[in-house]
C-alpha cells in the first residue's frame, strides 16, 4: 500500500474496548485462572500487566438500496405517467488492506462475489442485489473500506440523483430530512445483515413535537432481511421530520428515501443518511447556495432537533471567503423534539459548511436544491429541482489526525471534494486565521493510486478539488496529520471535515442539474495485541 499510515484515534477507540472486556473477564473469574492463563511468568505478574495478540473482527458496510417509486404512486397516463424513463442504480466498494480479497454479497450472506484486487485497492460494482461490502482487517494495520450506492432518474417523479455512502449497522440511527405532506414520500428502509432477530422501535419527531405512532413504531426483523416504512402512512402530514430507529438483539442500517412533487414538475429525490447521535457541537459540509434570496422556498435550509431538552444554537456558517453572518438566524431557540428550520436563504452563491454549537445535545441536517431545465419536446411549464441531503456529524477534535475516504458511484459523472477548517473559536469575537495541510489521492476504476495532491484548507473557510485533479475514479481519501500542540496557533486551531457533491446530467441543454452529497467513512486502525492487567476483585 502507498497509502499514508492513518491516525492514532481510531487505533485507540479500539484497543481500549478490547482491553477492557478481557480486563472485565480477568476481575470476574480471579487470580488462580489469571494464573493459569499467563504461565504465572514472574515479569508479568511483576509488571501486572501482558500484552495479548487478539483477532481483528470481520468489517461489513450495508449500502442502501436504490430509490424506486412507493408502492401505488406509479400512476398518470402515457403522456403524463410516473415513470416516463427508468432508474439507473449502481454500488461501488472500495477497500485497501483487508486480509485476503475482499466482497459483495446479499444482505443475507448469500451469492457473495469477490472483488477485483487492483494495486493499491481491490474495487467493485453491481447494479443488481450485491450491496453488503465484506473484508477482513490484518492484525496491527489500517483498513480502508468505503462504498457508496446511487441512482439516477432523468425524468418523472423520481427526476434526480439520489446518493449516499453504505453504513456499518448500529443499535441506533438518527436520520433527518423528508417531509410526509401531500405530494411527498418519505420511505425509511430498516436492514438487518447479521445472523439474529432485530426487536427495532422507531421515534418520529415534526414540527410541533414527537409525533404518535402507537403499535406501527415496533417490529421485528428476521435475520438477512429488510423492511420499508412509509412515514407518510406512520406520521402523515408532517412538514419536516426526524426518526430515531434504535434496535436489539442485533445491529441495522437505516436510510431515508426522500422524493417530492409540485403539482405536475419534480422536486426532488434523495436518499438521507444517518447523521451522529445528539451532540452539542455539530458541522453539515458541504451546502450549496445559489444566491437565492432568504424567502426563496428553494433556498438552502437547515433543520435541527433537540430530542429531549429545550436550549439554544449558535449558528456558525463557513464559505469561500470565510465566515458569513447569517442575518437574523445566528441564534436558534429549540424546543424539546421539535425539528426547527433554520433558513440559509442570501448565501452568495457558493459552498458553505454549517456549524452548531447548542447547550443541549442536538441533530439535523442540510437541504440544497438545484434548478433543472424542462427538456424542448415538454408539454409541461415551470421548473424542475433536485434536492441534496447533507447529515450533521460531530465535530472532530482540532489537531488530532484522521483518515476516511469516499467511494465514487458510477452513475455520477461529476465529483466535487468539499473540505472546510473548523476554527476551535467560534464566538462572535472569535478569530479565524492559519490554515490546515491535507493530502488528497484519487483511486481509478483499476484501484491504482491515480493522483496525491497537498491541499492547505483555510481555517474558517472551505475549498473545493474536483475529483478529477485527482484522477479519481473508484475513491477519494483524505488524510489529516497530527498538529502538536506547540505548532497549532494559540488562539485557532482548526478541525477539517469534507464531503464529497456528486453530480449528474438529465439530458437536458444545461449539465450537472441532478445533485447529492457523500460523507465519508473513516479508516479503521486495528490492534495486533491489547495490553492485560491483573485486576484483584473485591
Amino acid at each position: 500500500m502507498r497509502f499514508a499510515r492513518a491516525g492514532r484515534t481510531a487505533a485507540v477507540a479500539v484497543t481500549g474496548l478490547a482491553a477492557a472486556g478481557v480486563l472485565a473477564t480477568a476481575a470476574t473469574v480471579g487470580d488462580e485462572w489469571f494464573d493459569r492463563w499467563t504461565g504465572a511468568e514472574a515479569t508479568a505478574l511483576a509488571a501486572a500487566n501482558r500484552e495479548v495478540a487478539v483477532q481483528p473482527a470481520p468489517v461489513a458496510l450495508v449500502c442502501p438500496r436504490g430509490v424506486e417509486l412507493p408502492e401505488g404512486a406509479d400512476v398518470g397516463d402515457e403522456q403524463f405517467g410516473a415513470t416516463p424513463v427508468g432508474t439507473e442504480s449502481w454500488v461501488r466498494a472500495v477497500v485497501a488492506g483487508a486480509a485476503g480479497t475482499p466482497g459483495l454479497t446479499r444482505l443475507d450472506g448469500s451469492d457473495a462475489a469477490p472483488m477485483t484486487q487492483g494495486p493499491d485497492a481491490a474495487v467493485g460494482a453491481d447494479d443488481g442485489p450485491l450491496d453488503v461490502i465484506t473484508g477482513e482487517p490484518e492484525p496491527s494495520a489500517e483498513l480502508r473500506v468505503a462504498g457508496a450506492t446511487a441512482s439516477v432518474t432523468t425524468a418523472g417523479d423520481l427526476r434526480g440523483l439520489a446518493a449516499a455512502s453504505c453504513r456499518a449497522p448500529a443499535t441506533e440511527h438518527w436520520l433527518v430530512g423528508g417531509d410526509s405532506e401531500v405530494g411527498s414520500s418519505a420511505v425509511l428502509t430498516v436492514r438487518n445483515p447479521s445472523d439474529r432477530p432485530a426487536a427495532v422501535t422507531l421515534d418520529v419527531l415534526g414540527p410541533t413535537g414527537q409525533v404518535p405512532v402507537g403499535g406501527q413504531g415496533a417490529f421485528t426483523l428476521a435475520p438477512g432481511e429488510q423492511t420499508a416504512v412509509r412515514l407518510d402512512s406512520l406520521a402523515p402530514e408532517q412538514r419536516r421530520l426526524a426518526v430515531h430507529v434504535q434496535a436489539a438483539g442485533a445491529r441495522v442500517t437505516a436510510s431515508l428515501q426522500t422524493q417530492g412533487i409540485d403539482g405536475l414538475l419534480p422536486a426532488g429525490t434523495d436518499v438521507v443518511e444517518p447523521g451522529s447521535a445528539p451532540a452539542r457541537s455539530v458541522v453539515v459540509t458541504g451546502v450549496l447556495a445559489d444566491g437565492a434570496a432568504a424567502d426563496d422556498p428553494h433556498a438552502a435550509e437547515l433543520w435541527l432537533a433537540a430530542p429531549t431538552d429545550a436550549g439554544t444554537a449558535r449558528i456558525t456558517v463557513l464559505g469561500p471567503g470565510g465566515p458569513v453572518t447569517l442575518r437574523g438566524a445566528e441564534t436558534v431557540v429549540l424546543e424539546p423534539g421539535v425539528v426547527t428550520p433554520v433558513p440559509l436563504g442570501g448565501l452568495d452563491a457558493g459552498t458553505y459548511t454549517v456549524v452548531v454549537d447548542a447547550d443541549v445535545p442536538v441533530v439535523g441536517a442540510a437541504r440544497f436544491a438545484v434548478a433543472g431545465v424542462q427538456p424542448e419536446d415538454s408539454v409541461i411549464d415551470g421548473t424542475p429541482y433536485d434536492v441534496a441531503w447533507s447529515a450533521a456529524r460531530a465535530l472532530p477534535e482540532a489537531g488530532e489526525p484522521s483518515s476516511s475516504q469516499v467511494a465514487l458511484p458510477s452513475p455520477a459523472q461529476q465529483a466535487t471534494v468539499v473540505l472546510t477548517g473548523v476554527p476551535a473559536d467560534r464566538s462572535p469575537d472569535g478569530s479565524a486565521e492559519g490554515e490546515t495541510g491535507v493530502t488528497l489521492r484519487g483511486l481509478d476504476a483499476d484501484g491504482a493510486l491515480a493522483g496525491e495532491q497537498e491541499v492547505a484548507v483555510p481555517v474558517g473557510g472551505t475549498v473545493e478539488v474536483p475529483a478529477a485533479d485527482l484522477g479519481a475514479v473508484a475513491a477519494v481519501t483524505v488524510d489529516v496529520p497530527a498538529v502538536d500542540a506547540a505548532d497549532r496557533p494559540a488562539d485557532a486551531p482548526a478541525a477539517v471535515t469534507w464531503s464529497v457533491r456528486v453530480a449528474a446530467s438529465d439530458g437536458t441543454a444545461q449539465d450537472g442539474t441532478l445533485v447529492a452529497t457523500l460523507d465519508p467513512t473513516a479508516t479503521l486502525q486495528t490492534p495486533g495485541e491489547v495490553v492485560v492487567r491483573r485486576v484483584d476483585a473485591p
